[in-house]
């Protein structure tokens, strides 16, 4: 039955396990994807950030070295690096500052670099800001170093949107001197301006520089921190581009002894917008992988359980003795072994069944033998009992006869009858014998090829060569005298002797007795017919029995021993051949066939 069958056992075990696995896999990637890959980013961007400042640290970079570790940096980790001074001035390649002479004749260092990467630079240059140019500026001031918050030319006037209530400042907290919000105005001494091109807006040094300011509004600084625990990594939100955000940074003491701080930040934007993606592929690859799902295991299910119902369906035909069907798997692993061992043991038992039939059969025909060896045996008793019985009677009778001297003139006659019963006992034991011979089943055949005719004629001669001339019997004859048959001619001729006799002990006298020879191809057939009285249907079966006569009185004047006919069926059950009587219109035919020699020449 279906609900029993091992292929949807194993197909529903199969999908469930993928199904199962399946939704782990998806579950999964939507719950630890976006952690995975963020700590996996991180850990990298922290490896080559730790390589860069090493490296940058030991003073081995120069400015073209520098420039291209930053683009590598983006390129491949999709992370921009930024290197500050110890008062968070961004370090460029070529700067951009000025320097102010104010109105009381004190020079004024003004750094622009913060502003190369934003999106103020082009405001800061259509101020068209010029040497020898008047300019007041407004912003933070330590000592010689000025931080600017506003800027104003006769061209214009550009203040920074967001302007910070304190500065930048990279020092540990024990080391900052006070800084001072002051407007200072004077001439423009000393002007660099940014290269043409070499700078421009970047949204994400834009993210950076943000990130910076706002690390230095919070109370981290750089004390209670060992080398071993940098870089630093916070998680900065942008609300100008509304992305996420990690920020690695990382205080190095240069070669030249001056302090400084590498600040790099990464975008976490690529797999936010992977995980959105992936939320709508998710559904039509759930729905895709489903169905492979589905195939596979109905595939594999089929292939798997494919050989055990060839095995089973073989198993089940051994259980019902069919020993035909064998299992055609040839493949070398332990399901092919026991494909084999049961191919084997079907054939051991087919042979083992076979001998067994064989000897079952042979032990059946024994017992068969043996109940018609008791059978015959039993007959046998009873038929010599009963036919010795009564003649040694007779003998019995007139030898007290004889002996007591009751009719001396009768002792010749009396002597005449027991003479004839002890012919007629002597008859009957030789009779006996024969048939016993022959049933015995080792009596073999002495064949020969012999012509049936000189057979018959021979037969014929022998039984009326005492007789009278006057013999009340006549014979009609259709032989051909070429007829050759193979068997042992003696016994053909007791069969024909027998026939004979009987055809004559039974005919009525003066009849005609008809022998006649047909050829049937491979055989000859013999019929001998007389005229008569018919056998009884009922009774004409058993006229090959021993000791059986028609008559049930079983007179002994009406017949020879009974055994004639039984010895007739014997010898041609030796010659493979049958024995009939047929009742005709007016009389009896018996008919047997002989097998044609061939080869004769």
């Amino acid at each position: 039955m279906m609900k029993k069958s091992i292929v949807r056992k194993l197909f529903l075990s199969i999908t469930l396990l993928l199904i199962i696995f399946l939704i782990i896999v998806f579950v999964g990637q939507s719950v630890f994807m976006q952690s995975f890959y963020t700590n996996k980013k991180v850990n990298i961007v922290s490896q080559e950030l730790t390589k860069f400042a090493m490296a940058y640290k030991a003073g081995k970079y120069n400015n073209t070295q520098f420039q291209q570790e930053l683009s590598k940096l983006y390129s491949k980790y999709n992370t921009t690096l930024a290197v500050l001074d110890k008062r968070g001035v961004l370090k460029a390649e070529n700067n951009f500052d000025l320097t102010v002479r104010t109105d009381a004749g004190k020079k004024v260092y003004v750094p622009l670099n913060n502003l190369l990467y934003s999106d103020q630079i082009d405001s800061i240059l259509r101020l068209n800001i010029k040497e020898n140019s008047s300019i007041t500026i407004r912003g933070f001031v330590q000592d010689d170093y000025f931080i600017p918050l506003y800027i104003k030319t006769n061209m214009g006037v550009w203040e920074e949107e967001n302007q910070p209530t304190n500065p930048i400042q990279l020092s540990t907290k024990n080391s900052i001197q006070e800084m001072v919000n002051v407007e200072i105005k004077g001439k423009v001494v000393t002007l660099h301006l940014p290269i043409a091109n070499q700078y421009t807006y970047s949204a994400q040094m834009n993210s950076l520089m943000g990130a910076i300011t706002d690390w230095t509004k919070s109370d981290e600084d750089f004390s209670g921190h060992t080398e071993n625990d940098y870089p630093l990594i916070y998680r900065y939100f942008d609300k100008a581009n509304g992305l996420e955000n990690k920020v690695f940074i990382y205080p190095i003491n240069t070669h030249k002894g001056s302090k400084e701080v590498i600040f790099a930040i990464t975008s976490l934007q690529p797999v936010d917008e992977a995980m959105y993606v992936l939320k709508d592929f998710y559904i039509y690859a759930f729905i895709v992988a489903l169905l492979l799902i589905v195939i596979i295991s109905f595939y594999y299910s089929k292939l798997i359980t494919k050989p055990l119902i060839k095995m089973n369906a073989v198993t089940n035909q051994l259980a019902k003795l069919n020993f035909n069907e064998k299992i055609d798997i040839e493949s070398e692993d332990e399901i092919g072994q026991l494909s084999k061992s049961i191919n084997s043991l079907s054939e051991n038992l087919a042979s083992t069944i076979d001998n067994l039939q064989q000897a079952n059969h042979k032990l059946m025909q024994d017992i068969e033998k043996e109940k018609q060896l008791e059978e015959i045996r039993k007959e046998f008793i009873s038929g010599v009992s009963h036919e010795l019985k009564t003649p040694l009677s007779i003998v019995q009778s007139y030898a007290e006869g004889l002996k007591d001297g009751l009719n001396i003139e009768k002792n010749g006659y009396y002597a005449d009858v027991i003479l004839e019963e002890v012919d007629r006992m002597n008859g009957l034991v030789v009779d006996m014998l024969e048939l016993s011979k022959l049933q015995s089943g080792t009596y073999t055949l002495k064949s020969e090829p012999f012509l049936i005719v000189d057979c018959i004629e021979n037969v014929i001669i022998r039984l009326f060569e005492n007789s009278s001339n006057d013999n009340p019997y006549k014979f009609d004859y259709n032989l051909d005298e070429e007829t050759l048959v193979i068997g042992e001619k003696r016994k053909i001729e007791q069969v024909i002797i027998n026939i004979l006799s009987n055809a004559i002990h039974y005919g009525n006298p003066g009849s005609v007795i008809k022998i006649n020879l047909l050829n049937e191809g491979e055989y000859v057939k013999i019929s001998i017919f007389n005229e008569g009285n018919h056998i009884p249907a009922d009774k004409i079966d058993k006229i090959w029995d021993r000791f059986y006569r028609i008559d049930e009185s079983r007179n002994r004047q009406n017949g020879g021993t009974g055994l004639g006919l039984a010895i007739v069926k014997t010898i041609l059950d030796l010659h493979h051949s049958t024995i009939k009587a047929h009742n005709k219109e007016d009389g009896v035919e018996f008919t047997f066939n002989l097998k044609i020699y061939s080869n004769y020449v």
